[in-house]
């Protein structure tokens, strides 16, 4: 990665935050309204080509369906579902759905799903703040050839740790 690219790179995600609660809408919205909130909330960092949508009316049906966040009440979602879809789209750029459900109850009420919410946010940010400087001496170690492996392999790493502290020491075959 030259240094220009890194410097827009490191910029992007030092202006990128996620919405405190409070910045959340307080009217429940339709299903079309959240996509579209959702969209911009979540348009850090970008989407590679050919990825699929985070976020679409049938993924948010889904994950419904499957028990990952509380259903809409009468076809509106609040505050406590912007948080959920937060918080799952975020996670599953890095993570399998069985994870997120691990980390994410289903079924917490306003202030429960508040204070993961919150919590959430401080370690999302406290690690975007980190992370550039870490990134950067792995970057400037492995040469520009080099970096987007270092890059990778330390999402993977990052990836098995996450998944060892969600479900545990893996059983011995």
């Amino acid at each position: 990665m030259q240094q220009e690219q890194w410097g827009a790179w490191e910029a992007q995600l030092a202006a990128f935050r996620l919405p405190e609660w409070e910045s959340l809408p307080e009217l429940e919205l339709y299903m079309d309204q959240v996509v579209v909130l959702m969209g911009r909330y979540l348009s850090f960092p970008p989407q590679a080509e050919g990825d699929d949508k985070l976020i679409t009316a049938s993924i948010v049906n889904n994950y419904v369906r499957m028990k990952i966040m509380p259903p809409p009440v009468k076809k509106k979602y609040g505050r406590v579902h912007l948080a959920y879809l937060l918080m799952i789209c975020t996670l599953k750029r890095s993570l399998p759905i069985a994870a997120i459900q691990r980390l994410i109850p289903a079924q917490m009420d306003e202030e429960e799903t508040r204070a993961l919410y919150g919590r959430f946010l401080l370690c999302f940010q406290e690690t975007a703040e980190a992370f550039p400087r870490y990134t950067l001496s792995l970057l400037e170690r492995s040469g520009p050839e080099g970096g987007p492996l270092a890059a990778a392999a330390s999402a993977t790493l990052s990836r098995a740790l996450s998944e060892y502290l969600i479900f545990g020491e893996p059983k011995a075959e």
